[in-house]
């Protein structure tokens, strides 16, 4: 009788189940089914870098721009477009500022006629190498310092790709003194043209695309522009037979700009993808340019250039000329004097450490 009445309560159970899920449905998760997952956000920028599209570097940034895609699962799509095809040079700078442009790869002394202190982004200015600037980066506060400096153009700031020394001057004739600067028109960019300008050249600045076309026609009779490959790749070594080397810029780095607003709509997992990758490009990269301007010097020589070092004279007269006009600058701006010194006062300290210790580099 007690099991009777035990299948009769069990019946009962499931009949009042059943009932009430025919009223309202189960609302729990079923076995084999998914729960529609939210419609993912897709941000697209565009960005536009400094070189032509000939530049040796653009392809390791579009590279670069489709590995974020990748990495994001599609979440942010990144198109590097080379220099003047969507803004010209000049303007690119305010263009990201405005959020006319997602952002850019640019250069920081070009943006001297906006403020001379956004020229320090660039290791070149205070003649840093490569392992130097991104210590002072990385360990002695020099990221924060650079990356306030551009918040207050509402453009947030990354290091990228820092490039190989460049050549010092193309000429027609060589250049080793002081006095053979004298009265030469030359092509200069950023601090490079106030400190050929006092050195007694009559210094201008074009575009690095221009420039060879300017040194053929002899518009200019020396100029400047990047690494060894950098210059062979638009053309540096058609139009000038000599390529002086010297400490002129022992560097260059490569500034990654997003406008403000745009980066602080990214979700912050894309924040770090973004922040990491491009870190990670400029390691690889650079080891990849070392690489290409050793078989540049061949490719150079095979083109009838011959390579000239500069004097000592004229490496030392050109770095204590500039750090005079940067410390005219100082005087002018706290800012710039307070990254100035920060920069100065850490290629004292480190070369003096490095000296004691590693006396043989």
């Amino acid at each position: 009788m007690k099991s009777k009445q035990m299948v009769l309560w069990i019946v009962l159970v499931i009949i009042a189940f059943v009932a009430g899920n025919l009223v309202s449905p189960i609302t729990g998760p079923v076995l084999g089914l998914r729960e529609a997952e939210p419609e993912v956000a897709v941000i697209n920028w565009t960005l536009q870098m400094h070189g032509p599209s000939a530049h040796p570097m653009l392809p390791y940034y579009q590279e670069w721009a489709k590995e974020v895609g990748v990495a994001s699962g599609g979440r942010l799509n990144i198109v590097v477009h080379p220099v003047g095809t969507v803004f010209p040079l000049m303007e690119t700078f305010n263009a990201v500022a405005n959020g006319a442009l997602d952002g850019a790869i640019m250069w920081g002394p070009f943006w001297r006629g906006i403020s001379p202190k956004l020229a320090l982004s660039c290791g070149q200015t205070p003649g840093l190498t490569a392992a130097e600037f991104n210590t002072w980066l990385f360990n002695y506060g020099g990221w924060e310092m650079i990356k306030e400096m551009y918040a207050g153009y509402n453009i947030h700031w990354t290091p990228a790709i820092p490039v190989t020394p460049e050549i010092f001057l193309w000429a027609h004739k060589p250049i080793r003194t002081v006095s053979d600067l004298r009265g030469l028109k030359v092509r200069a960019a950023g601090f490079s043209l106030d400190t050929f300008t006092r050195l007694g050249a009559a210094a201008t600045f074009l575009p690095g695309g221009e420039t060879p076309p300017a040194l053929m026609t002899k518009v200019v009779d020396a100029g400047e522009f990047g690494s060894l490959t950098q210059d062979l790749a638009v053309g540096f070594h058609e139009a000038a037979k000599f390529a002086m080397t010297g400490t002129r810029a022992p560097m260059i780095t490569d500034d990654l700009l997003i406008n403000s607003d745009r980066w602080k709509e990214l979700p912050v997992d894309l924040q770090i993808l973004v922040t990491n990758s491009i870190l990670r490009l400029s390691l690889t990269a650079y080891g990849e340019l070392l690489r290409l301007d050793q078989g540049s010097v061949q490719r150079a020589k095979d083109a009838g250039i011959t390579f000239v070092p500069v004097s000592d004279e004229l490496n030392l007269a050109f770095r204590t000329t500039l750090d005079q006009i940067l410390e005219e600058e100082s005087a002018k701006d706290p800012m710039f004097a307070r990254i100035w010194n920060s920069q100065k006062e850490f290629r004292r300290d480190f070369r003096q450490f490095r000296d004691t210790l590693y006396p043989w580099q």
